[in-house]
């Protein structure tokens, strides 16, 4: 179950691949951004979007690591 909701911001996104490397980190043990849970997939106008890929949990990692509040995670509600 998902901890946490995450907004992605794109055009804040420079395509720095922080999240990347630190949710590859994290799950797979080494700096690989092929082996992270999202995808930041560049354009040809140089814009960024971010797609998280079905293995992703919503931990929030990336968004801790995101130096250009390109992500914001909330914390999600539980209903009981």
């Amino acid at each position: 179950m998902a901890k946490y909701k995450i907004e992605v911001i794109a055009e804040k996104c420079t395509g720095c691949l922080r999240c990347q490397l630190a949710c590859s980190d994290l799950y797979s043990k080494k700096f690989n951004p092929v082996s992270a849970r999202l995808q930041v997939i560049f354009s040809e106008e140089d814009e960024c979007t971010i797609l998280f890929t079905d293995d992703c949990i919503h931990c929030g990692i990336c968004a801790d690591h995101c130096f250009y509040d390109a992500m914001v995670k909330t914390k999600k509600e539980v209903n009981l």
